[in-house]
């Protein structure tokens, strides 16, 4: 299943490079503003890069001998994206997310630390003459990795996240050139994890929030 996943993933990330390669011919040389009324290109290319935080909620626990607090990470990702007219774009990213959980059980407490990496493949209304954008569509997980030390060993806590999840997000632009936006990751399964010796299935959900600089 995730050797299919990845070819997956690398064909759709093929694809986009693809595309770019060929509409890039067709978009026109001259100016284009997104806040004017001008008649655009029908297919183009949008790139960006973009920081941000991120926070995982936890929406259930097949245990009540352990318990989790979340905390607030940090987020980077590369934006790609084929406009199609004025009001319509398919998007995706590679998007890395860094962060940690305090979990604990009566007996013990630890800081799990948390590395995630994402590819979502997106379908985006651009609204208000390109001002609004709201974007909704799945979500592949294809790396959550999560590990704790304890007396000196590093332990494997299992992934925070599952493969397939569903996204949706809104985006307003300030500038041009300047996007600030929100996404909520909903689970489509749950996660197996384990924490001193205790094997249990977590569910969970996250929200992030930060800016993206266009080019």
């Amino acid at each position: 299943m995730k050797s299919k996943l990845r070819d997956i993933i690398v064909a759709i990330v093929a694809a986009f490079v693809l595309m770019a390669s060929g509409t890039e011919a067709t978009a026109q040389s001259s100016e284009y503003s997104y806040y004017s009324h001008e008649e655009t290109p029908k297919v183009r290319m949008e790139w960006g890069v973009g920081v941000g935080a991120t926070y995982t909620g936890v929406k259930s626990i097949s245990t009540d001998i352990v318990s989790l607090k979340p905390r607030l990470g940090l987020a980077g990702h590369f934006d790609m994206a084929v406009r199609i007219g004025r009001n319509f774009a398919v998007e995706t990213e590679i998007h890395y997310e860094g962060g940690s959980i305090s979990v604990a059980t009566p007996k013990v407490e630890h800081r799990v630390r948390t590395r995630t990496m994402d590819i979502p493949v997106l379908l985006s209304l651009r609204m208000a003459n390109n001002r609004i954008r709201l974007s909704a569509g799945p979500l592949f997980t294809v790396m959550s990795r999560a590990e704790y030390t304890q007396d000196g060993e590093i332990k494997f806590f299992g992934p925070t996240n599952p493969t397939w999840n569903v996204a949706a997000g809104v985006g307003i632009g300030l500038t041009r050139h300047l996007l600030i936006e929100a996404r909520y990751v909903h689970p489509l399964k749950s996660s197996i994890n384990q924490f001193d010796g205790i094997e249990f299935n977590t569910r969970s959900y996250r929200v992030t929030a930060g800016l993206t600089l266009l080019f």
